[in-house]
Protein backbone atom coordinates (compact mmCIF):
# COMPACT_ATOMS: atom_id res chain seq x y z
CA UNK A 1 0.00 0.00 0.00
CA UNK A 2 1.33 3.41 -0.81
CA UNK A 3 1.51 5.27 2.07
CA UNK A 4 1.88 8.78 0.40
CA UNK A 5 -0.48 11.26 1.71
CA UNK A 6 -4.22 11.49 0.09
CA UNK A 7 -4.20 13.73 -2.86
CA UNK A 8 -7.76 15.55 -2.22
CA UNK A 9 -8.28 19.42 -2.92
CA UNK A 10 -6.88 20.52 0.84
CA UNK A 11 -4.09 18.10 0.42
CA UNK A 12 -3.65 19.76 -2.95
CA UNK A 13 -3.88 23.26 -1.54
CA UNK A 14 -1.67 21.84 1.20
CA UNK A 15 0.84 20.86 -0.58
CA UNK A 16 1.26 23.98 -3.00
CA UNK A 17 1.39 26.21 0.42
CA UNK A 18 4.07 23.62 2.30
CA UNK A 19 6.40 24.37 -1.88
CA UNK A 20 5.60 27.73 -1.13
CA UNK A 21 6.88 28.11 2.34
CA UNK A 22 10.10 26.28 1.19
CA UNK A 23 10.71 28.80 -1.40
CA UNK A 24 10.44 31.44 0.98
CA UNK A 25 12.96 29.75 3.01
CA UNK A 26 15.05 29.48 0.02
CA UNK A 27 14.73 33.05 -0.72
CA UNK A 28 16.57 33.72 1.82
CA UNK A 29 19.86 32.12 0.69
CA UNK A 30 19.94 33.89 -2.78
CA UNK A 31 23.15 36.14 -3.92
CA UNK A 32 22.64 39.75 -5.33
CA UNK A 33 22.00 38.57 -8.68
CA UNK A 34 19.99 34.95 -8.00
CA UNK A 35 16.71 34.37 -9.64
CA UNK A 36 13.88 32.00 -7.71
CA UNK A 37 11.43 30.31 -9.59
CA UNK A 38 8.31 27.87 -9.02
CA UNK A 39 6.63 25.29 -10.78
CA UNK A 40 8.18 26.20 -13.73
CA UNK A 41 11.88 23.78 -14.05
CA UNK A 42 10.56 22.18 -11.12
CA UNK A 43 8.99 22.14 -7.31
CA UNK A 44 11.61 24.96 -6.64
CA UNK A 45 14.50 26.06 -8.66
CA UNK A 46 17.46 28.52 -7.92
CA UNK A 47 18.41 29.50 -11.46
CA UNK A 48 21.77 28.20 -11.92
CA UNK A 49 22.44 26.66 -8.63
CA UNK A 50 19.78 24.68 -6.71
CA UNK A 51 16.50 22.32 -8.43
CA UNK A 52 14.92 21.07 -5.35
CA UNK A 53 12.16 18.54 -5.37
CA UNK A 54 9.51 18.81 -2.56
CA UNK A 55 7.93 15.92 -1.27
CA UNK A 56 5.58 15.24 1.70
CA UNK A 57 5.61 10.99 2.28
CA UNK A 58 4.17 9.71 5.77
CA UNK A 59 6.01 6.50 5.32
CA UNK A 60 10.30 5.81 5.86
CA UNK A 61 12.30 6.31 2.73
CA UNK A 62 13.41 3.26 1.72
CA UNK A 63 15.99 2.14 -0.80
CA UNK A 64 13.47 1.15 -3.12
CA UNK A 65 11.18 3.69 -2.25
CA UNK A 66 9.10 5.64 -5.26
CA UNK A 67 9.74 9.03 -4.20
CA UNK A 68 13.44 8.35 -4.66
CA UNK A 69 13.26 6.88 -7.63
CA UNK A 70 11.18 8.38 -9.71
CA UNK A 71 12.74 12.05 -8.68
CA UNK A 72 16.46 10.55 -10.29
CA UNK A 73 13.97 9.36 -12.94
CA UNK A 74 12.66 12.83 -13.91
CA UNK A 75 16.15 14.27 -13.54
CA UNK A 76 17.46 12.38 -15.80
CA UNK A 77 14.42 12.96 -18.84
CA UNK A 78 16.00 14.46 -22.19
CA UNK A 79 13.81 17.60 -21.55
CA UNK A 80 15.66 18.85 -18.17
CA UNK A 81 19.08 19.69 -18.29
CA UNK A 82 20.67 18.54 -15.12
CA UNK A 83 23.61 20.07 -16.40
CA UNK A 84 22.76 23.61 -15.37
CA UNK A 85 22.59 22.88 -11.98
CA UNK A 86 25.01 22.84 -9.05
CA UNK A 87 22.80 20.68 -6.73
CA UNK A 88 19.88 18.58 -7.07
CA UNK A 89 18.10 18.20 -3.80
CA UNK A 90 15.32 15.69 -2.89
CA UNK A 91 13.75 17.60 0.17
CA UNK A 92 11.63 15.38 1.78
CA UNK A 93 9.07 14.88 4.92
CA UNK A 94 10.53 11.04 5.38
CA UNK A 95 12.97 9.83 7.64
CA UNK A 96 15.36 6.74 6.17
CA UNK A 97 14.19 3.57 6.36
CA UNK A 98 15.65 1.47 9.58
CA UNK A 99 17.80 -0.93 6.88
CA UNK A 100 18.26 1.83 3.93
CA UNK A 101 21.25 1.84 2.39
CA UNK A 102 21.19 5.51 1.09
CA UNK A 103 21.22 6.81 4.02
CA UNK A 104 24.78 6.78 4.27
CA UNK A 105 24.64 8.67 0.61
CA UNK A 106 25.93 12.12 1.64
CA UNK A 107 29.48 10.20 2.81
CA UNK A 108 29.39 8.17 -0.29
CA UNK A 109 31.73 9.39 -3.78
CA UNK A 110 30.03 8.78 -7.33
CA UNK A 111 31.37 5.78 -7.38
CA UNK A 112 29.75 4.54 -4.50
CA UNK A 113 26.53 5.74 -5.36
CA UNK A 114 26.39 4.15 -8.40
CA UNK A 115 27.16 1.11 -6.59
CA UNK A 116 24.68 1.15 -4.47
CA UNK A 117 21.83 1.92 -7.21
CA UNK A 118 23.25 -1.07 -8.98
CA UNK A 119 23.20 -3.45 -5.90
CA UNK A 120 19.36 -1.87 -4.77
CA UNK A 121 18.38 -2.94 -8.56
CA UNK A 122 20.12 -6.25 -8.54
CA UNK A 123 18.29 -7.02 -5.29
CA UNK A 124 14.66 -5.63 -7.02
CA UNK A 125 15.27 -8.08 -10.13
CA UNK A 126 16.23 -10.83 -7.71
CA UNK A 127 12.90 -10.46 -5.65
CA UNK A 128 10.85 -10.00 -8.42
CA UNK A 129 12.22 -12.97 -10.16
CA UNK A 130 11.72 -15.06 -6.83
CA UNK A 131 8.48 -14.01 -6.95
CA UNK A 132 7.17 -14.46 -10.50
CA UNK A 133 8.66 -18.29 -9.79
CA UNK A 134 7.11 -18.53 -6.83
CA UNK A 135 3.41 -17.85 -8.75
CA UNK A 136 4.47 -19.73 -11.39
CA UNK A 137 4.97 -22.59 -9.20
CA UNK A 138 2.17 -22.11 -7.82
CA UNK A 139 -0.14 -22.21 -10.79
CA UNK A 140 1.38 -25.06 -11.57
CA UNK A 141 -0.09 -26.69 -8.65
CA UNK A 142 -3.22 -25.67 -9.19
CA UNK A 143 -3.42 -26.72 -12.35
CA UNK A 144 -4.08 -22.55 -13.70
CA UNK A 145 -2.23 -22.90 -17.36
CA UNK A 146 -2.21 -19.81 -18.83
CA UNK A 147 -1.83 -17.71 -16.20
CA UNK A 148 -0.89 -13.88 -16.88
CA UNK A 149 2.39 -13.43 -15.18
CA UNK A 150 2.69 -9.96 -13.01
CA UNK A 151 4.22 -6.88 -14.54
CA UNK A 152 7.37 -5.42 -12.19
CA UNK A 153 5.94 -2.88 -9.59
CA UNK A 154 6.37 0.69 -10.73
CA UNK A 155 9.39 0.94 -8.43
CA UNK A 156 11.45 -1.72 -10.20
CA UNK A 157 10.11 -0.30 -13.64
CA UNK A 158 11.40 3.44 -12.63
CA UNK A 159 14.90 1.73 -10.92
CA UNK A 160 15.12 0.04 -14.77
CA UNK A 161 14.59 3.03 -16.38
CA UNK A 162 17.05 4.99 -14.07
CA UNK A 163 19.83 2.10 -14.99
CA UNK A 164 19.30 1.65 -18.25
CA UNK A 165 22.58 2.01 -20.10
CA UNK A 166 21.22 4.62 -22.68
CA UNK A 167 20.72 6.81 -19.24
CA UNK A 168 24.00 6.02 -17.60
CA UNK A 169 26.65 8.98 -19.06
CA UNK A 170 24.07 11.54 -17.79
CA UNK A 171 22.88 9.19 -14.77
CA UNK A 172 27.07 9.36 -13.89
CA UNK A 173 27.04 13.82 -14.28
CA UNK A 174 23.81 13.76 -12.24
CA UNK A 175 25.00 11.49 -9.38
CA UNK A 176 27.81 14.01 -7.71
CA UNK A 177 25.32 17.00 -7.15
CA UNK A 178 21.78 14.61 -5.92
CA UNK A 179 21.48 15.67 -2.15
CA UNK A 180 18.87 14.08 0.33
CA UNK A 181 17.45 16.12 2.78
CA UNK A 182 15.47 14.03 5.17
CA UNK A 183 12.92 14.38 8.23
CA UNK A 184 11.67 17.88 7.45
CA UNK A 185 8.92 19.30 9.62
CA UNK A 186 5.36 19.21 8.44
CA UNK A 187 3.72 22.56 7.15
CA UNK A 188 3.30 23.28 10.75
CA UNK A 189 6.61 22.80 12.20
CA UNK A 190 7.82 24.68 8.65
CA UNK A 191 6.01 27.52 9.48
CA UNK A 192 6.93 27.19 13.10
CA UNK A 193 10.55 27.16 11.94
CA UNK A 194 10.50 29.59 9.82
CA UNK A 195 9.30 32.13 12.48
CA UNK A 196 12.01 31.06 14.49
CA UNK A 197 14.89 31.60 11.72
CA UNK A 198 13.62 35.21 10.32
CA UNK A 199 10.85 36.62 12.38
CA UNK A 200 12.62 37.59 15.93
CA UNK A 201 12.26 41.29 14.86
CA UNK A 202 8.36 40.53 14.61
CA UNK A 203 6.24 40.85 17.02
CA UNK A 204 4.48 37.21 18.36
CA UNK A 205 1.19 38.53 17.76
CA UNK A 206 1.95 39.58 14.57
CA UNK A 207 3.85 37.13 12.46
CA UNK A 208 1.09 34.64 11.00
CA UNK A 209 0.10 38.48 9.82
CA UNK A 210 3.56 39.11 8.50
CA UNK A 211 3.55 35.48 6.72
CA UNK A 212 -0.09 35.68 5.31
CA UNK A 213 1.10 38.98 3.52
CA UNK A 214 4.35 37.23 2.44
CA UNK A 215 2.36 33.78 1.38
CA UNK A 216 0.17 36.21 -1.21
CA UNK A 217 2.86 38.10 -1.94
CA UNK A 218 4.53 34.85 -3.22
CA UNK A 219 1.14 33.34 -4.55
CA UNK A 220 0.13 36.72 -6.57
CA UNK A 221 -1.79 36.37 -9.29
CA UNK A 222 0.55 38.65 -11.67
CA UNK A 223 3.66 36.12 -10.24
CA UNK A 224 1.57 33.17 -10.74
CA UNK A 225 0.21 34.28 -14.09
CA UNK A 226 3.35 35.96 -15.89
CA UNK A 227 6.44 33.42 -14.60
CA UNK A 228 6.25 32.40 -11.32
CA UNK A 229 9.71 34.13 -10.84
CA UNK A 230 11.39 35.83 -7.95
CA UNK A 231 14.52 38.22 -8.06
CA UNK A 232 16.61 38.88 -5.14
CA UNK A 233 16.04 41.99 -5.06
CA UNK A 234 12.14 41.98 -5.17
CA UNK A 235 11.86 39.65 -2.04
CA UNK A 236 14.63 41.65 -0.25
CA UNK A 237 12.15 44.69 -0.89
CA UNK A 238 8.89 42.86 0.28
CA UNK A 239 10.89 41.00 3.48
CA UNK A 240 11.96 44.62 4.68
CA UNK A 241 8.43 46.65 3.76
CA UNK A 242 6.86 44.11 6.32
CA UNK A 243 9.30 44.09 8.57
CA UNK A 244 8.68 48.04 9.08
CA UNK A 245 5.10 47.30 9.27
CA UNK A 246 5.06 44.39 11.52
CA UNK A 247 8.25 44.24 13.68
CA UNK A 248 8.52 45.17 17.84
CA UNK A 249 9.83 48.51 18.89
CA UNK A 250 9.54 51.57 16.84
CA UNK A 251 10.59 52.64 13.48
CA UNK A 252 12.20 55.64 12.38
CA UNK A 253 11.42 58.11 9.57
CA UNK A 254 14.42 59.13 6.84
CA UNK A 255 16.31 62.06 7.55
CA UNK A 256 15.35 64.80 4.64
CA UNK A 257 17.71 67.90 4.16
CA UNK A 258 14.87 70.44 5.49
CA UNK A 259 17.30 73.43 4.67
CA UNK A 260 17.53 72.37 0.93
CA UNK A 261 13.75 72.35 0.87
CA UNK A 262 13.02 75.68 2.05
CA UNK A 263 14.83 76.92 -0.52
CA UNK A 264 13.66 75.33 -2.99
CA UNK A 265 10.18 76.15 -2.30
CA UNK A 266 10.98 79.64 -2.24
CA UNK A 267 11.96 79.88 -5.31
CA UNK A 268 8.79 78.08 -6.90
CA UNK A 269 5.68 80.43 -8.12
CA UNK A 270 2.91 78.20 -6.56
CA UNK A 271 0.02 80.57 -7.28
CA UNK A 272 -1.67 78.31 -10.18
CA UNK A 273 -1.57 75.22 -7.54
CA UNK A 274 -4.74 73.91 -6.47
CA UNK A 275 -3.88 73.76 -2.92
CA UNK A 276 -2.22 77.47 -2.85
CA UNK A 277 -5.50 78.31 -4.85
CA UNK A 278 -7.54 76.87 -1.75
CA UNK A 279 -4.96 78.49 0.82
CA UNK A 280 -5.71 81.78 -0.83
CA UNK A 281 -9.62 82.18 -1.10
CA UNK A 282 -9.56 81.81 2.52
CA UNK A 283 -7.63 84.61 2.98
CA UNK A 284 -4.31 82.32 3.25
CA UNK A 285 -0.97 85.24 2.45
CA UNK A 286 1.89 84.20 1.31
CA UNK A 287 3.91 83.43 4.35
CA UNK A 288 0.65 80.64 4.47
CA UNK A 289 1.45 79.02 0.95
CA UNK A 290 5.10 79.26 1.51
CA UNK A 291 4.70 77.19 4.65
CA UNK A 292 2.75 74.83 2.86
CA UNK A 293 4.72 74.69 -0.03
CA UNK A 294 7.42 73.65 2.20
CA UNK A 295 4.77 70.70 3.81
CA UNK A 296 3.98 69.56 0.09
CA UNK A 297 7.91 69.34 -0.59
CA UNK A 298 8.25 67.68 2.63
CA UNK A 299 5.99 65.35 2.14
CA UNK A 300 6.67 64.08 -1.83
CA UNK A 301 11.04 63.66 -0.21
CA UNK A 302 9.65 61.50 2.29
CA UNK A 303 7.63 59.23 0.06
CA UNK A 304 10.25 58.74 -1.92
CA UNK A 305 12.75 57.99 0.57
CA UNK A 306 10.14 55.65 2.56
CA UNK A 307 9.18 53.62 -0.80
CA UNK A 308 12.87 53.63 -1.37
CA UNK A 309 13.73 52.04 1.78
CA UNK A 310 11.16 49.57 1.02
CA UNK A 311 9.96 50.37 5.04
CA UNK A 312 6.22 51.46 3.87
CA UNK A 313 4.63 51.05 0.43
CA UNK A 314 2.08 53.24 -1.54
CA UNK A 315 -0.75 51.45 -0.44
CA UNK A 316 0.37 52.29 3.06
CA UNK A 317 0.82 55.64 2.10
CA UNK A 318 -2.70 55.39 0.34
CA UNK A 319 -3.97 54.36 3.23
CA UNK A 320 -3.02 57.06 5.46
CA UNK A 321 -4.16 60.03 3.16
CA UNK A 322 -7.75 58.33 3.18
CA UNK A 323 -7.88 57.90 6.91
CA UNK A 324 -7.08 61.88 6.75
CA UNK A 325 -9.08 62.70 4.05
CA UNK A 326 -12.05 61.12 6.39
CA UNK A 327 -11.16 62.68 9.71
CA UNK A 328 -10.99 66.47 7.96
CA UNK A 329 -14.19 65.86 6.25
CA UNK A 330 -15.55 64.75 9.63
CA UNK A 331 -14.02 67.93 11.19
CA UNK A 332 -14.94 70.47 8.32
CA UNK A 333 -18.59 69.10 8.34
CA UNK A 334 -19.17 69.03 11.97
CA UNK A 335 -17.94 73.27 11.75
CA UNK A 336 -19.96 73.62 9.26
CA UNK A 337 -23.19 72.83 11.50
CA UNK A 338 -22.69 76.59 12.92
CA UNK A 339 -22.22 79.03 10.24
CA UNK A 340 -25.92 80.30 9.28
CA UNK A 341 -26.39 82.74 6.80
CA UNK A 342 -25.80 85.82 9.60
CA UNK A 343 -22.59 84.80 9.15
CA UNK A 344 -20.40 87.68 7.04
CA UNK A 345 -18.19 86.24 4.40
CA UNK A 346 -15.12 87.67 6.10
CA UNK A 347 -16.07 86.16 8.89
CA UNK A 348 -16.52 82.83 7.05
CA UNK A 349 -13.35 83.56 5.90
CA UNK A 350 -11.36 83.74 9.20
CA UNK A 351 -13.19 80.53 10.40
CA UNK A 352 -12.12 79.27 7.89
CA UNK A 353 -7.73 79.90 8.44
CA UNK A 354 -8.51 79.10 11.67
CA UNK A 355 -9.42 75.80 10.42
CA UNK A 356 -6.96 75.11 8.63
CA UNK A 357 -4.21 76.14 11.69
CA UNK A 358 -5.71 74.39 14.07
CA UNK A 359 -5.69 71.22 11.64
CA UNK A 360 -2.43 71.80 10.89
CA UNK A 361 -1.03 72.13 14.70
CA UNK A 362 -2.70 68.84 15.54
CA UNK A 363 -0.90 66.02 17.11
CA UNK A 364 0.51 64.28 14.50
CA UNK A 365 -1.29 60.42 13.64
CA UNK A 366 1.88 57.85 12.93
CA UNK A 367 2.43 56.66 9.82
CA UNK A 368 1.92 52.37 10.47
CA UNK A 369 4.62 51.73 13.31
CA UNK A 370 7.01 54.95 12.99
CA UNK A 371 7.63 56.42 16.43
CA UNK A 372 8.34 60.12 15.09
CA UNK A 373 6.29 60.83 11.53
CA UNK A 374 6.69 64.39 11.47
CA UNK A 375 4.07 67.24 11.20
CA UNK A 376 5.47 68.28 7.77
CA UNK A 377 4.45 65.26 6.23
CA UNK A 378 1.07 64.90 7.51
CA UNK A 379 0.71 68.43 6.54
CA UNK A 380 2.10 67.30 3.49
CA UNK A 381 -0.49 65.29 3.05
CA UNK A 382 -3.66 67.38 3.43
CA UNK A 383 -2.20 69.86 0.48
CA UNK A 384 -1.63 66.50 -1.72
CA UNK A 385 -5.39 65.60 -1.09
CA UNK A 386 -6.54 69.42 -2.07
CA UNK A 387 -4.53 68.68 -5.63
CA UNK A 388 -6.89 65.51 -5.53
CA UNK A 389 -9.27 66.31 -8.39
CA UNK A 390 -12.68 63.45 -7.45
CA UNK A 391 -14.64 61.95 -9.25
CA UNK A 392 -17.36 63.54 -7.21
CA UNK A 393 -17.32 67.41 -6.22
CA UNK A 394 -18.99 66.48 -2.87
CA UNK A 395 -15.42 64.18 -1.87
CA UNK A 396 -13.26 67.30 -2.74
CA UNK A 397 -10.62 68.69 -0.05
CA UNK A 398 -11.42 71.76 0.90
CA UNK A 399 -10.48 74.70 4.07
CA UNK A 400 -13.28 76.62 3.46
CA UNK A 401 -16.28 76.21 5.77
CA UNK A 402 -18.64 76.59 2.90
CA UNK A 403 -20.25 75.09 0.18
Amino acid sequence: MNAKLDFDATKLYEALKYQIHVAMEYCHTLEKDDVLWIEVFGDVTVEGRDQIEVKEYSDSLTDSHENFWNTLNNWLKPDFNHRQYANLVLLTTQAYGERAAIKDWDQWNADQRLAALQAILKDSEARFEAAALKKEAAADQSDESGAKASGPSKALTLQRKVMAQAMRESLIDALPKVKIITEQPDLVGLIARYKRAHLKSIHEHRMDDFLNDLFGFMTSAVKVTEGWRFTTAEFDRKFTELTARYMKGSVRFPRVNADEIERDAGTLNVRDRIYAKKLDEIGGDEDVILEATVDLLHAHKYIVELIKDCTTSQDDVESYSKSHMRTHSASRSALMTDIDETWSEEKTKRASLKFYHSRCGMDVVGLGGYEDTPAEFRNGIYHMLAEDVPASPAKEFHWRLWK
